[in-house]
């Protein structure tokens, strides 16, 4: 008898790359959130199975509401890119991302929003992306944040960078992943030379 696949909801989810990954990889989709309304129609047209594809803003709609919707409080794996603005290197030609001209963005506090619906939800794995630039912005401040935010929340915290071309994708872009597992879960992140050999 066949296990039943992992189930994901996807935060902040754009018009669905991490999605498109993990349906390629067998995971189900039970829901994907997004506050930007273009987004969430090339999603829905591209994602047809995935039963709730909602516009909703995350600083207000609350993890028991989608619980509510969905019909659990347990998912397997929770994905999102919080907006990256907020660390873009691009910004730092103004002193809006960088040193002591760094200016006030709310969207750098969205990575808050992702961890309540961890919080809430447990999965076993989640993973967030963002710039590189939140490995410096405000001295990394945010960088060192997101994993200790998460690791009270229980989980084993891994900060990983990928360029997006070793990965089949036509695209120079460099990405932050954190990638969280929860403490009561065997897991490991071997080295590239412990994974080559």
């Amino acid at each position: 008898m066949y296990e039943k696949p992992p189930i994901f909801i996807d935060l902040f989810c754009g018009c669905g790359g991490f999605s498109l990954g993990l349906k390629r990889a067998g995971f189900n989709g039970l829901a994907a959130i997004d506050f930007n309304h273009e987004a969430v129609e090339v999603f829905k047209a591209n994602f047809r199975d995935i039963p709730h594809v909602l516009e909703k803003d995350l600083t207000t709609f609350a993890p028991t509401d989608l619980a509510a919707l969905i019909g659990t409080n347990r998912v397997d794996l929770i994905v999102g890119g919080p907006p990256c603005q907020g660390f873009s290197t691009a910004r730092q030609v103004d002193g809006a991302n960088h040193g002591e001209r760094l200016k006030e963005d709310p969207r750098r506090h969205l990575y808050k929003e992702f961890l309540r619906y961890v919080e809430h939800f447990q999965p076993k794995v989640f993973i967030m992306e963002n710039v590189l630039g939140i490995r410096s912005a405000s001295g990394g401040r945010y960088f060192t944040k997101v994993q200790a935010e998460a690791r009270k929340l229980g989980y084993r915290v891994h900060a990983q960078v990928e360029e997006c071309v070793k990965l089949g994708v036509p695209q120079k872009r460099r990405r932050q992943l954190f990638v969280g597992t929860r403490e009561d879960l065997p897991g490991s992140f071997p080295s590239e030379a412990q994974a080559a050999g």
